[in-house]
């Protein structure tokens, strides 16, 4: 393709995925094996590059070209979708179950098709009959994660070759089971009945350790000895993972390192779950839950079943008990007596007080150094802003 692949999410629709997309692009977030741009390059084979609102425009390389093709960036790749790319004409949009997925132009023209809702006939739209994987919301994220995994995979066993899996290992269903090389792996119980199980490089999963797919442990992890980690989870690259997790995604350099229970729940990066720790996914009564809505400032989208919904920089004390779809704001510090409130904004400290702007820094980065890691410039000018629009 000789036009770039620009990932867009400067559209309505990207405030469904709060508290990631606060500080995120869409096309950032960290669920399967790959983020959806890594999924985008490895697919094309090409350079692609990301457009977002215009705060977090600066963490992310612009296109040298005028004139691109826009991809929506909560739409999956296939080779179907890229053929179908490649064949659309100057300002002309692909539409995929009535839903503008596309449009090659320049970028002033892909912002006024993309937050246009309506289709008109005055547009130059194609429609996409393939099928294709869509993401509209966190909520849709959890429920769509375990079939992102097994459609990874496919992709993943297509380009490289499984290393020996070590005879102390209970294994299941050998061919979905990729351990990569320097990954280290013994007396685990790997079950890929039900889905696949991908393992990064560098990943070590101790002794005692029970994985049933779909499962991804991401480069430099860690799941320590007697964890019990169910299908639909994805955990990042440098996290370190223990006790009990299903149908859950823990994004980069996080930690949820003890015993506890998270299930149907979106860990953000640098984030830190203490010991004993635990989240109700489901009401007691059966009954469906609301999630927050952060743009309506109000609790809607009713669902059966969502844990915690955590951003970035977020720390939960040992013995938190989280109650039952829990959104949690960038950058707070989570403790209290009993069941703990069901939103917390952003920077909050405990359930009535908030951070300053210097503290909440001041801890972002000591938790940083602890994988060798420091803030930039770019996010630092990012929290600074999400914090100034809170006062």
């Amino acid at each position: 393709m000789n036009l770039p692949i620009v990932l867009f999410d400067d559209a309505t629709w990207r405030d469904e995925f709060y508290p990631f997309s606060v500080n995120h692009s869409i096309a950032d977030l960290r669920y399967g094996i790959y983020t959806q741009y890594e999924r985008w390059e490895k697919l094309t084979g090409t350079k692609v590059y990301i457009q977002t609102i215009d705060y977090l425009s600066a963490l992310y390389e612009p296109p040298t070209q005028p004139e691109a093709v826009f991809v929506a960036a909560n739409v999956l790749p296939n080779m179907e979708l890229i053929n179908s790319l490649q064949q659309l004409s100057k300002q002309q949009g692909l539409i995929y179950a009535k839903e503008k997925i596309a449009y090659r132009g320049n970028l002033e023209e892909a912002k006024a098709y993309f937050n246009t809702n309506s289709i008109s006939t005055s547009e130059k739209n194609i429609p996409f009959n393939g099928t294709l994987i869509c993401i509209n919301s966190a909520i849709d994220l959890l429920a769509k994660n375990a079939a992102i995994i097994a459609s990874d995979f496919q992709f993943v066993i297509a380009k490289q070759q499984n290393n020996i899996i070590h005879p102390s290992n209970y294994v299941e269903n050998t061919e979905a089971i990729h351990i990569a090389s320097g990954a280290t792996v013994k007396n685990v119980s790997l079950n890929a009945a039900d889905g696949p199980i991908y393992i990064a490089d560098n990943a070590l999963i101790m002794e005692g350790s029970f994985l049933r797919g779909p499962i991804v442990v991401g480069k430099n992890s860690v799941v320590k000895m007697g964890s019990t980690i169910y299908g639909g989870t994805c955990i990042g690259n440098n996290c370190t993972v223990g006790g009990e997790v299903k149908n859950s995604i823990i994004m980069d350099f996080s930690n949820k390192a003890h015993h506890g229970y998270l299930g149907d729940s979106i860990i953000g990066n640098w984030c830190n779950i203490g010991a004993g720790a635990s989240n109700s996914n489901i009401k007691n009564s059966g009954e469906q839950v609301t999630v927050w809505n952060d743009s309506l400032k109000k609790y809607s989208t009713p669902v059966q079943k969502c844990g915690v919904l955590m951003g970035d920089y977020t720390r939960i004390a040992i013995n938190a008990s989280i109650n039952t779809a829990t959104a949690i704001g960038i950058a707070c510090n989570v403790f209290g007596a009993g069941l703990l409130p069901r939103h917390f904004p952003h920077f909050s400290f405990g359930i009535e007080k908030k951070y300053s702007i210097e503290q909440a820094l001041k801890e972002i980065q000591q938790w940083k150094s602890f994988k060798n890691s420091s803030t930039t410039n770019q996010e630092i000018k990012v929290l600074q802003h999400i914090f100034e629009q809170l006062t």
